[in-house]
């Protein structure tokens, strides 16, 4: 009988799982983050506290924030890019937008605005940015601000201004800095003539679909100006300088790029 009871194989006895603690661990897990996002979303950590504006010149930091959409107070995680894009949309200025955010609550815009090239001179005193895409922008007034762009007056023909907005911005800065005032001058051989008064005191006559080629050796040009000589500078094919008092003397003059072919040969 012993040795028929040893034959028996002996059943192994299993532990009792724990499913049911690991439940409950789960339960407390949730719970408390439950509690912790109730406790964050209540406290000032969850909201924005401080609205920041980087790359705005056009507009100020005050118009972009209320066009936005953006407030203080507004929940932190609310704030989405595509909605302040969207509502950003109607400031014609603006290029781009990108949002970015760090804790606590701060939101930072970075703004992306067209290029300044200069100013439209309205009749009432106003003064309004031309742009790079050749729009006058009406929404923001100029009046007030430093004059750091030529001034466009006696401009009879308007569409001519996307013409020129897209030469202007291929200027150079300091380039574009040394003109003072642009009106449009047009013979009955070209339309497109046009009168600039550089702030140095000359007086540059060109075309409009030459000036990013032909302004940009300004510079050079100038210093082979007879010294002390101001005067009227016709930039078509060949530079040429008048000086005012002797109208009828003309100094033929070489562009940088030919003084420069000049020394290479």
């Amino acid at each position: 009988m012993a040795v028929y009871e040893e034959r028996i194989p002996q059943v192994r006895q299993q532990r009792p799982r724990r499913r049911g603690n690991r439940k409950l661990v789960t339960l407390l897990v949730l719970f408390f983050l439950t509690v912790l996002i109730i406790v964050f979303i209540r406290s000032p950590y969850s909201k924005v506290q401080e609205i920041q504006v980087f790359g705005n010149d056009i507009y100020s930091a005050e118009q972009i924030v209320s066009q936005s959409g953006l407030t203080k107070d507004m929940q932190f995680l609310n704030v989405w890019e595509s909605d302040v894009q969207k509502n950003l949309a109607s400031l014609a200025g603006i290029k781009e937008v990108t949002v970015s955010r760090s804790f606590p609550g701060v939101i930072s815009l970075h703004v992306t605005e067209q290029k300044r090239v200069a100013f439209w001179n309205g009749q009432d005193g106003t003064r309004y940015p031309l742009l790079e895409n050749g729009l006058v922008l009406k929404q923001v007034n100029f009046a007030d601000r430093v004059v750091d762009r030529p001034l466009i007056s006696s401009w009879s023909s308007p569409e001519l201004l996307p013409n020129l907005a897209k030469s202007l911005a291929k200027l150079s800065p300091a380039v574009l800095e040394e003109i003072s005032d642009i009106t449009l001058t047009p013979t009955v051989y070209d339309k497109q003539r046009v009168t600039l008064f550089m702030r140095d005191g000359n007086e540059v006559r060109s075309v409009i679909y030459k000036l990013d080629k032909m302004l940009n050796w300004y510079p050079a040009i100038a210093k082979e100006l007879p010294p002390g000589k101001k005067g009227v500078l016709s930039l078509f094919e060949q530079p040429w300088f008048v000086p005012y008092e002797a109208a009828s003397e003309a100094v033929p003059l070489q562009t940088a790029e030919e003084q420069s072919q000049k020394q290479q040969e």
